[in-house]
This record gives structure tokens, sequence and C-alpha cells, in this order.
């Protein structure tokens, strides 16, 4: 049996253990303040009270226990422009709930990218390559049984069929496109869509509920493919001031700080957070411009409070 190791140790971070009602506005005050780790066989949470670590309220989640991580879920707030909150679904006393993570989006893509490969990697799925070429669907393609590996931005599935160990790499960084069905209690597939040899084919893999939503959320980490993202973000006052000002004429690094009150570092910070969450998009050496999400959102702000 492999060793124990730890991947990430007591990252300080914001959480809610068990939450009984996502929509509740009470989970704000619920927030709590305490140290993550996750290591290649659970998740552990100590709390932080009065600056003094807890360990005897100390939460682990053993990866038995997990049954899905970064489910889309409603919440009683939208993400905050700064963070990015992460649902884990888990049984618990015997039912399922939630656990969420409140972290910056680096250390949230970080979480996220170990739990989909270590809750994956291994596993047992069903697959057809290619399921389709050129346009054409191989319909009396039998499923092959093997098993799936996530690796950087590489998909390995691996087989045996007749004593030959074949094997299958995509690149989902590569991908042209990619699509989920998920059936609760039922087998699920993804299928994706990508080039190999100037052909459009597609792989189609079976797998159950929460390796096929893991996937999900791998891929939308490592490709270029957006699905599902285009929910708003709370953004603060500083921040809508800058889209507004980027939104309505030509400004500069030096215009910005004086209208914003802030220095060149504070600045740079903002114009990464709206960079990461898909705001903003870097068009140059150290120039920006507002991405469609964010001339949606901006626009949408203006049209609701300055009458635009």
């Amino acid at each position: 049996m492999a060793e124990e190791k730890t991947l990430i140790n007591e990252l300080f971070l914001q959480f809610i253990y068990d939450v009984p009602d996502l929509k509740d506005k009470k989970n704000e005050k619920r927030l709590s303040q305490g140290y993550f780790t996750l290591t290649t066989e659970k998740i552990s949470i100590v709390p932080e009270v009065n600056n003094k670590v807890v360990e005897d309220e100390k939460k682990t989640l053993p990866f038995n226990d997990i049954t899905d991580v970064d489910r889309k879920v409603e919440l009683w707030k939208k993400v905050v422009g700064a963070t990015t909150i992460i649902p884990i679904h888990h049984k618990a006393n015997g039912k399922e709930t939630v656990t969420l993570l409140s972290t910056t989006h680096e250390n949230a893509k970080k979480i996220k990218n170990y739990l989909s490969v270590l809750l994956t990697n291994g596993k047992e799925v069903d697959y057809v390559c290619p399921f389709s070429e050129g346009g054409k669907i191989h319909l009396d393609k039998k499923p092959v049984n093997g098993n799936i590996y996530l690796k950087k931005t590489d998909l390995v599935l691996t087989a045996e069929w007749l004593g030959k160990k074949q094997q299958e790499t995509i690149n989902l960084a590569q991908i042209d496109d990619y699509e989920i069905s998920l059936k609760n209690g039922d087998p699920s597939s993804v299928t994706i869509k990508y080039q190999k040899n100037g052909i459009l084919i597609s792989t189609l893999i079976n797998a159950d509920p929460r390796s096929v939503s893991l996937l999900d959320t791998y891929i939308k980490l490592v490709s270029n493919v957006r699905k599902g993202e285009d929910d708003d973000v709370e953004l603060n006052e500083q921040q809508i001031m800058l889209l507004q000002m980027m939104y309505t004429s030509d400004i500069d690094a030096a215009m910005a700080t004086e209208m914003l009150g802030i220095n060149i570092e504070e600045l740079q910070k903002m114009v990464n957070e709206l960079v990461t969450i898909d705001i903003l998009r870097v068009t140059g050496d150290e120039e920006y411009e507002l991405t469609e999400k964010g001339t949606k959102q901006i626009v949408e702000y203006m049209k609701k409070n300055v009458g635009g």
C-alpha cells in the first residue's frame, strides 16, 4: 500500500462544515477560519478560534466519503470577486451533506485539481475510441473496459484486449469540445471531441456519476473549453469603478490609480483577480481589456444603477 503523502499542508482559509441549507443567509455568520490539509487519502480541517488552533474540533473527510467536488450549487450569495467557494459533497453521520471551502482563486484551482486527479485516477470505465470520426458515429463499435488516469493536461485510457495493452491519450488542452451526461445512480458519460491526424474524432467514456462530474471539473481547469461559467460574480466598489472607466474610455495605469486612490501594486493585484475570474483578459504587455463576460456584467450594472 502506498505511503500517505501530504499535498497541501495547513492552508489558511474559511469553511463551513455540514451546511444544512445552502441558501440560508445565516451561513455568512457560520463561516469559520481554519487550516486545510490535503493528503493522498483525505481532507482535514482544523478550526481556529480566538487565534488558537482547536484540534479537538478537527474535521476529517476520507476520500471514500466524498461524493462530489465543485458540483454547481445555489448559495445564499454570489461568489465574492476575490475568492472562490468550493462545495465538497460528502457523507456525514449516515447522510449526504456539503462542506464549503472559501479561498483564493489560485488555491481553489489547486485544490480542485488535486481532488479531481486523486479521486479519478485508476477508476474503471468503459470507453469507445473513436466513437465518431469525421462526423460519422460508429454505432457498431463495442465499449472497451479499462481504466482512466489524469496527468497534467493528458487524459489517459488504458485497457487490455486479447493479451495486448491498449492506450489512448487525449491532450485536454487541445480539445475542441466536450459533452457531459450525468444521471444520478446510473452510469454517466462524457464525450470528448478533438483532432487526430487532421480529422475530428470523439471518444465516449462511460463511468459512475462521481467520476464523470470530476472529469467535468478537471476539463474546465485544463482545457480552453468554457461551459456553464457565465454566472455573475460579486464585485467590490473599486473593481466596478475600474470596469466602468475601461468600458467608457481608454485609460492608463496612472489615471486608474489616481481615480481609484490606490497604488500601482494594488491596481495590479485588482487586475490579476479580474483576469482570474474572466472579467478582464491580457491583450499585450501590461495591456488589458474587458472580456465578453466582463462587458456583459458592467453593462447590466450600469443599466440597473446608472440608468444607462
